[in-house]
């Protein structure tokens, strides 16, 4: 009975991450990347925002892409991305906090008169049994940029 308990509260525990990013993600193919994040988390799940905002932009830089840190208004261009940052969770009755994280790259694009929006990257998270999704943010973009940095797809 006490293993499978410690069982249990090791799967509480766990963290799952998944990413892929187009080898056509490179600076050479991109003018311009705005960095763009959604807090749907809820209970104070995630408060360093700004600071994950940055550090994804300052990766993304130190890659080589240019990117505008002024707010997003139109696409510049069809070379013009967008990189997502979005947490979604909340807070259990034992205190700690559970969701999950999804990054994604995207440009608007046209094919035979229809627009639309094409992923060249897309990364996904979940957790649980953490004070918050801070430090864990922080980590889940730094791992999705080295499939950045060193794409697989």
């Amino acid at each position: 009975m006490k293993k499978l308990l410690l069982i249990v509260y090791l799967l509480m525990l766990a963290t799952q991450a998944s990413a892929w990013v187009s080898k056509s993600f490179v600076p050479a193919n991109v003018s311009d990347v705005n960095v763009f994040m959604s807090d749907l988390a809820e209970g104070g799940c995630w408060s360093n925002i700004s600071e994950v905002k940055r550090y994804t932009e300052d990766k993304l830089e130190l890659a080589g892409f240019n990117v505008s840190r002024d707010k997003f208004k139109y696409y510049n261009d069809m070379k013009h991305y967008r990189f997502s940052v979005s947490i979604k969770g909340g807070r259990n009755s034992q205190g700690t906090c559970y969701g999950s994280i999804i990054l994604e790259i995207f440009k608007l694009t046209w094919v035979d008169k229809v627009k639309g929006m094409f992923i060249l990257g897309q990364g996904d998270a979940s957790f649980s049994a953490h004070k918050n999704a801070n430090q864990y943010a922080l980590e889940i973009v730094s791992e999705f940029m080295e499939q950045v940095e060193n794409p697989n797809f």
